[in-house]
């Protein structure tokens, strides 16, 4: 078997990738980020991975997965220990979050306010200002404080005396790490993974490789569906996922048709995808981004398999169960 990791199933599986293993990624794997970036470890504690280094993220001491986030900026300064601080806004949503038992008091661009729960509990608030200045009034503890242009909280990103940028996660694999175990055009991918926002305005792709024409085979986009696309057509599941859920899809592709199952739900009728997915070969394989369309994911990719063969419909059901 082609992963670091057995697994039952439908026969023929030739790559099978648990990332459910803290601090071990698949030798054929590259994983990159062009800065640090932080997480919570099993103990609870926000730990920082340095520049190109995995992130693996527990909440209440569960393992959640491998950590994969799309590039974000945290606009407040001193952003540990916050005190009163104003910052520039545009008519955009924006996510604001800390970690604490005080309050954070917006005015100017937006009001309201986003009081905290208890110590060492993360609480966010999403909002869309005037474009404007923005202004933050703190009261109590306020600790580890956010404000990031997007519709979902994402990991805390340290700051002292400037905004700071995140960059994002990359997961692939190369064209040269696709043989033996890949075999175009038919067959079928697999992936367990949670996504933290299905109807973001980009189009988060599960597994997908950087050609033109924007071709992946699993995909979590509006509508909360999971769908795979060819640059030409695409086809949907019938069934729907809710964010921050571990999901389980399948889609299969032969001569042109593609079939998708959900969570062992039902599985969509065959479609005609013009363009197919033989593409794999030449470009590598992304997990959870596509770096050509600039289309990231946020969110954790548990387990990704891959049979070069189709799977049959009772044996999609069963792979996604």
């Amino acid at each position: 078997m082609g992963g670091v990791h057995g697994s039952s199933g439908p026969p023929g599986m030739t790559l099978d990738l648990n990332f459910m293993f803290p601090g071990s990624l698949d030798p054929r794997i590259t994983f990159t980020r062009a800065s640090t970036a932080t997480y919570t470890d099993a103990s609870g504690t926000i730990q920082t991975a340095a520049t190109n280094a995995p992130r693996w993220d527990y909440a209440g001491g569960s393992l959640r997965g491998l950590l994969i986030e799309e590039a974000r900026t945290n606009l407040l300064l001193n952003s540990a220990t916050l005190g009163t601080q104003s910052v520039t806004v545009t008519a955009q949503a924006y996510t604001l979050s800390f970690y604490g038992t005080g309050t954070i008091t917006k005015s100017g661009a937006a009001t309201g306010a986003l009081v905290g729960t208890g110590a060492g509990q993360r609480v966010s608030q999403t909002f869309t200002p005037t474009a404007g200045s923005l202004t933050l009034t703190v009261t109590g503890s306020v600790l580890n404080a956010q404000i990031e242009a997007g519709s979902f909280v994402t990991s805390w990103i340290p700051t002292t005396s400037v905004a700071v940028t995140r960059a994002q996660d990359s997961c692939t694999i190369s064209a040269a790490n696709m043989t033996p175990w890949f075999a175009p055009p038919g067959g079928s991918w697999f992936a367990e993974f949670i996504d933290f926002n299905p109807t973001s305005a980009l189009t988060p792709r599960v597994i997908a490789y950087p050609l033109a024409g924007n071709i992946y085979t699993l995909a979590a986009g509006t509508g909360l569906n999971a769908y795979e696309y060819d640059g030409a057509g695409a086809v949907s599941t019938s069934n729907s996922f809710s964010p921050n859920t571990v999901v389980k899809a399948v889609s299969t592709w032969a001569a042109g048709a593609a079939k998708i199952c959900l969570n062992a739900g039902v599985v969509t009728l065959s479609v005609t995808l013009s363009g197919g997915f033989a593409g794999f070969a030449s470009a590598g394989v992304q997990f959870m981004a596509n770096a050509t369309a600039g289309d990231g994911m946020s969110g954790y990719i548990r387990r990704v398999q891959y049979w070069p063969r189709v799977l049959s419909d009772a044996e999609m059901q069963q792979v996604t169960t």
